[in-house]
């Protein structure tokens, strides 16, 4: 294989992989500080990403370029697509909040964790 042919085919693995991973990170806000697997992710911007084990789920959460924690999340169906991004997390007894789900707008599958449906 020649060095024009196989810089072409490098060139498109490289745009491949950097279009699946598009699809598969979503930036948020957090507006509150929540808790995941006994981490507190501080009130902020995450970028989250996920690497799909139909229907698990490993997600990686990132601020200001360092990863906060990685989580086991479930692709779970709820029917209707959702029309905004949104966090569902609980309120516990002493004011902290516990995330438990991620619906992401165009979606109609939710990213759920602790094993929650």
């Amino acid at each position: 294989m020649n060095t024009r042919k196989l810089s072409l085919l490098i060139l498109i693995v490289l745009v491949v992989n950097l279009s699946a991973r598009a699809n598969n990170t979503k930036t948020l806000s957090f507006r509150t500080d929540v808790t995941l697997n006994g981490s507190i992710l501080p009130s902020g911007f995450y970028e989250i990403s996920w690497v799909s084990h139909s229907p698990d789920a490993t997600v990686t959460f990132v601020n200001a370029g360092h990863v906060m924690v990685t989580a086991m999340g479930k692709w779970v169906d709820r029917g209707a697509k959702y029309k905004a991004d949104s966090l569902v997390y609980t309120n516990n007894p002493d004011g902290s909040h516990t995330l438990i789900e991620i619906r992401f707008a165009g979606q109609k599958q939710a990213l759920v964790f602790a094993g929650l449906n």
